[in-house]
């Protein structure tokens, strides 16, 4: 429960500061919710967002897919195809088995972006078909896997995050039947 209430923190913290409605009860809550937040988050080697000026090169986000940016990442993925797609969607798969709760926390702040406009498939539900195709793929339905989804199931019982996990979890079950 203490990470969906970090989650719903950090979605304080994001939409306080795109409001732009100032006010000190406003800053405490974002401070607040923002040291919450931080000490909830896996220390990883990787950033949420990119500040790179080279992350919007294809041929270095295919370079560096284990360190840019998890947006640069996603971009990416969306982007592209074949052998780079695969790539890409391992290293998603990777990043969620790392840091589970900061992967579901970016894909719910996506919010209902879809994949194109002639795609009306909301991304974060098209990334979770990704991870989760990627480890029934590569990985038989590794035991990893499921213990991040148990955990993670457990920390969400309901609520978007646990939406994605239920889309995560179809998506998965489809790609290990397809895979028999």
């Amino acid at each position: 429960m203490k990470k969906a209430a970090v989650l719903v923190c950090m979605a304080s913290v994001l939409l306080s500061g795109c409001s732009g409605a100032g006010g000190e009860k406003a800053s405490q809550t974002a401070d607040s919710c923002a040291q919450a937040v931080a000490s909830e988050l896996a220390k990883t080697d990787w950033t949420a967002v990119s500040t790179d000026a080279n992350s919007n090169d294809a041929a270095y986000v295919m370079a560096h897919t284990d360190t840019v940016a998890l947006d640069r990442l996603i971009a990416f993925t969306l982007a592209s195809d074949g052998g780079p797609s695969e790539g890409a969607c391992e290293e998603l798969r990777s990043r969620f088995l790392e840091s589970p709760h900061t992967v579901l926390a970016y894909l719910v702040l996506m919010g209902d972006q879809t994949v194109s406009s002639d795609d009306s498939t909301p991304v974060a539900e098209f990334i979770c078909g990704q991870i989760a195709s990627a480890d029934a793929a590569w990985h038989d339905g590794s035991e990893e896997f499921a213990q991040a989804m148990e955990s993670c199931k457990a920390d969400y019982p309901e609520g978007p995050a646990a939406e994605l996990l239920s889309k995560m979890e179809t998506a998965h079950e489809v790609s290990l039947e397809r895979n028999k």
